[in-house]
């Protein structure tokens, strides 16, 4: 089932989000998934391909979903913060799973594709809840990852060998720096978009969540 949401910022921004929760008469929910979209100043929002493969995939698993849009993206109000206001925007939300009786909110999965998996991940740094994270397509080439060198919760990182802004040695170092556990994967024939090869994303996460479940 699908339920539109509000959520609420302590700077008094609103973020427009979509909680997804699975059909309570064949799934039980075992945990929450929190799904990060790609730049506001590129056209990413919360309906972008490869986040609705995600969310997708965590229904299927019986995982709780919430996908948003960041400040100053559809009906979110606000404005593009760089990166920086849109890990508040990350916090709050993380607030909303917590305070709904709908999620076990002890297993937040914090996953994002492209500049949202940056920004999830730097909101993680600041805060435990998170039991596990997930990155697809992390831009290495335009920002700076290394603080994942002391991170100790189970983490994914995927992208594909034609991707413009997470290049293979890129990726290749991170995935060597960041600290276990991790698994990761280099995704033949996939640019950043992954467009029309979402289902190998898909497979993936799936494996992931098999060896670290929520």
């Amino acid at each position: 089932m699908k339920h539109k949401v509000d959520i609420y910022c302590p700077d008094s921004v609103v973020l427009e989000g979509l909680l997804e929760t699975p059909d309570s008469t064949t799934v039980k929910p075992s945990g929450c998934a929190l799904v990060c979209h790609p730049h506001p100043l590129y056209g990413g929002d919360m309906y972008n391909n490869v986040v609705s493969e995600l969310c997708e995939t965590f229904i299927s698993q019986g995982i709780v979903t919430l996908r948003f849009n960041f400040r100053g993206v559809g009906r979110s109000t606000g404005s593009y913060g760089e990166g920086l206001s849109e890990m508040i925007d990350v916090a709050s939300c993380m607030d909303f799973l917590a305070s709904d009786s709908r999620v076990s909110s002890s297993r937040i999965l914090l996953g994002g594709y492209s500049f949202g998996s940056w920004v999830s991940m730097k909101a993680a740094m600041k805060d435990d809840r998170p039991s596990s994270l997930i990155m697809i397509s992390p831009p290495v080439d335009m920002y700076d990852f290394s603080f994942l060198r002391e991170e100790k919760r189970p983490k994914l990182m995927v992208t594909g060998d034609r991707d413009f802004v997470c290049s293979v040695k890129g990726f290749n170092e991170l995935s060597s720096i960041a600290g276990e556990p991790k698994m990761s994967a280099i995704l033949k024939g996939h640019d950043h978009f992954h467009g029309g090869n979402e289902d190998a994303i898909s497979k993936i996460v799936r494996e992931f969540l098999a060896e670290y479940p929520l």
